[in-house]
């Protein structure tokens, strides 16, 4: 699938290495958007998340689970939630993370 083959290509470019349990992986790291965060949790919940927040879109071959640490530029940060984008009738095409600090 094309879609596939450019994110392969987008994470091996511009992707900055992560550590999640004893491996290493890539990941498109940007900060979530507002619209998003409040489509995902109520305004109470919004309110006592952690900061500073980020998504990190990575390739399907890892499920990281909610309260999972991962090592990022030297720094811990623990998943709070991972959404899974796929084309409908197909294997997951890609997945994201949300990630505070630990």
């Amino acid at each position: 699938m094309v879609l596939h083959l450019c994110l392969r290509s987008w994470l091996k470019r511009y992707g900055e290495p992560f550590t999640m349990r004893g491996a290493s992986w890539q990941g498109l790291f940007v900060p979530p958007p507002s619209g998003l965060l409040r489509w995902l949790y109520n305004s109470t919940e919004l309110e006592l998340l952690p900061h500073p927040l980020w998504f990190v879109l990575f390739l399907p071959n890892l499920y990281p689970l909610p309260d999972e640490v991962l090592e990022w530029r030297g720094e811990p940060y623990r998943v709070l939630r991972v959404l899974e984008f796929r084309h409908p009738g197909s294997d997951p095409l890609y997945r994201l993370m949300l990630i505070a600090p630990a």
